[in-house]
């Protein structure tokens, strides 16, 4: 439909809705499979765009944060949340001390007494160890915990 303005003897606005021919009702329909075709495309670009923010490289392995899992050439290995929140925080880091995993991950206080970070990382490399054979993969000195 097209609207069709018609002035009037006093200055009055009027509208009159038309339907033009067949030329109109094409357009239209045009129009529609643009739309969708450029919405089909940017919805590609989200997929591929997500599909990379959620890729990492940890060393020699690919960690998939939508899946949750650890790659290294073909074996994968299923990761909690908190286990791949605590291998991107380590990684970021280069060295992570106990105190700001414990704040930073679990967001426990610095003065809380627990074990829970030590636990979580022995439970990580038994699983490491088991899937990948790789005994040095999360490490531990002085300084801190770090992905070797």
């Amino acid at each position: 439909m097209i609207i069709i303005k018609r002035w009037y003897r006093r200055g009055e606005e009027k509208e009159r809705k038309t339907t033009s021919s067949s030329s109109s009702s094409s357009h239209n329909t045009t129009a529609t499979k643009i739309t969708k075709i450029v919405e089909i495309i940017n919805l590609s670009f989200l997929k591929i765009k997500f599909k990379n923010q959620s890729k990492h490289k940890i060393r020699k392995y690919t960690l998939d944060l939508n899946s949750r899992k650890i790659y290294f050439e073909n074996k994968n290995l299923n990761l909690t949340e908190k286990e791949s929140d605590l291998i991107l925080f380590i990684n970021s880091l280069k060295r992570a001390d106990l105190k700001k995993i414990q704040k930073t991950v679990w967001g426990y206080s610095n003065d809380l007494e627990t074990h829970t970070v030590e636990t979580h990382i022995y439970r990580l490399r038994k699983k490491m160890i088991k899937t990948f054979e790789d005994h040095n993969f999360i490490k531990h000195d002085q300084d801190g915990y770090f992905i070797n």
